[in-house]
């Protein structure tokens, strides 16, 4: 695997953990004013955080394997992004809450069959998703969804 395969699939790993902590934060919670007010807005405040994560991350991919993938949104992912670190006290907490229970779903999925298709084609390796899944800085990515139990 080239450097630039395992820079791409740790990107992939960490989008998923950030999707992950993003969920956990908005657990129980069923609109977006309640998401903003939650434990005196920490919730909102990181999820955020993982917003702008996810959109460095995006930005890090390859553009080869953005082309290879068109069909997610990347650009709004980093779009998002920049919306959420240049106007952080303007960022609409009904939009945040909607890309939480409706698109971040949809970009797990994508996320996840890209690394299954990276490890059938044998560009990405197996050992190396062995050592993230048994590392604690992934412990929000469901590896089962990509390689079984």
């Amino acid at each position: 695997m080239s450097p630039t395969e395992k820079g791409d699939l740790v990107y992939l790993l960490n989008i998923l953990q950030y999707i992950g902590k993003i969920w956990k934060y908005a657990e129980n919670i069923n609109d977006a004013n309640d998401f903003l007010m939650h434990e005196d807005q920490i919730a909102f405040n990181a999820a955020l955080t993982m917003f702008s994560n996810i959109g460095e991350n995006v930005k890090k991919i390859k553009e080869s394997t953005k082309v290879e993938y068109s069909y997610i949104n990347w650009k709004m992912y980093k779009d998002f992004r920049n919306h959420v670190v240049h106007e952080y006290t303007g960022v609409d907490h009904e939009i945040v809450y909607n890309v939480i229970t409706n698109d971040l779903s949809i970009l797990k999925q994508n996320i996840e069959q890209i690394i299954i298709d990276r490890l059938n084609k044998g560009t990405f390796e197996m050992e190396v998703i062995n050592i993230s899944r048994n590392s604690l800085h992934y412990n929000f990515v469901d590896f089962k969804n990509f390689i079984g139990s």
